[in-house]
């Protein structure tokens, strides 16, 4: 059993839940896998994996309560979304990245963890269309937070949250933005350093 995935989710509360310490071992082994063909990502230590992709995709999870449908844009491996996915099987996501590699190391994910609450969607943001609009959209490492929010407005409910999670050298993105915001600093487990959470009004 992975010490740093233990001691990580019992930090956030995740005492002793051996179902999810089993499902991010998994996530992990099988993301470096498909990471020596197609790179899905640049980080390659498990250490690193852990606590720059897995603990800081938790970091939102407290955000994301008091909703029931969540679309993670620009997603690559599944970070936040297929992370906030696992955690919250109550509640319905869906992934969206223009990267077809992407999305079909994600569907090998949704099938191996055995997740009925989440989809992973190959298109572009702009040109994805849905019947019921998205209570939160959140975006990791997608967009400047003007651009993310201009090419998902479409997707999102009014009085819906758009919520960028960001370093902390965020404050410039957020110049002439006309939607109300509150920005928060998170701290991740074994991460250095201060993460900003944006959580802006879709008013």
């Amino acid at each position: 059993m992975n010490s740093l995935i233990v001691e990580g989710l019992n930090e956030l509360g995740y005492e002793n839940d051996f179902l999810l310490i089993e499902k991010l071992e998994i996530y992990l082994a099988t993301l470096k896998k498909w990471n020596k063909v197609y790179n899905l990502t640049a980080i390659n230590e498990d250490s690193e994996i852990i606590t720059k992709h897995f603990f800081d995709s938790l970091s939102v999870n407290g955000f994301i309560q008091n909703s029931q449908r969540i679309l993670d844009v620009g997603t690559g491996a599944g970070f936040p979304g297929l992370i906030l996915a696992l955690f919250n099987p109550d509640k319905s996501f869906v992934l969206v990245d223009g990267v077809s590699k992407k999305i079909s190391f994600l569907q090998e994910m949704i099938g191996k963890l055995n997740l009925k609450n989440v989809m992973a969607v190959h298109i572009k943001v702009e040109e994805y269309k849905v019947t019921e609009q998205f209570d939160i959209i959140i975006s990791r490492a997608f967009a400047e937070i003007k651009k993310m929010i201009k090419l998902t407005k479409h997707l999102i409910k009014v009085n819906g949250k758009f919520i960028a999670m960001k370093g902390p050298d965020v404050m410039n993105e957020l110049d002439d933005l006309n939607l109300p915001f509150v920005n928060y600093d998170v701290m991740v487990p074994f991460l250095q350093g201060t993460r900003k959470i944006i959580e802006i009004k879709n008013s």
